[in-house]
């Protein structure tokens, strides 16, 4: 899919803060690593698990295969969005399990409760500019 195709659809789908997470976890789910990438701004930042933090598509990107290769399933509890007064900054907060299936076939559960912060866009569509998959449950964690 050309990335002018990737604009337009996440014009004409991502109007709400939280859509973003609705395609984000479409696209994982799908294997689509374009739209996956697409939902962030190109200095956006994300979050590992252990707290390490990738800068740029590029480190987005490759997180974001791997997490397609594992070809997960994703069910979500909820989705909160709280959008700033002036409405150019978003917070989502989404809960959500998923499960794959590991080397030997066996079914793997994980979830998460993230933390998100989007800036809308000149054309109207939000994006992502903070993630962290693990940020509302992250004083829980134990580093890996």
């Amino acid at each position: 899919m050309a990335s002018k195709d990737i604009e337009i659809q996440l014009s004409e789908r991502a109007r709400l803060p939280d859509d973003c997470s609705r395609i984000l976890v479409a696209a994982l789910e799908s294997g689509d690593i374009e739209i996956s990438v697409a939902l962030y701004e190109p200095t956006a930042v994300l979050f590992s698990k252990s707290g390490r933090t990738m800068t740029g598509l590029d480190a987005i990107r490759q997180n974001n295969a791997s997490l397609i290769a594992l070809k997960p399933t994703f069910a979500i509890d909820f989705i909160k969005s709280t959008i700033s007064g002036d409405g150019t900054l978003a917070t989502n907060r989404m809960k959500a399990n998923l499960s794959w299936k590991d080397a030997e076939g066996k079914l793997v559960h994980a979830s998460v409760d993230t933390l998100e912060v989007l800036r809308k866009q000149e054309d109207g569509s939000w994006r992502y500019i903070i993630d962290d998959p693990y940020g509302s449950m992250r004083a829980n964690l134990n580093e890996r």
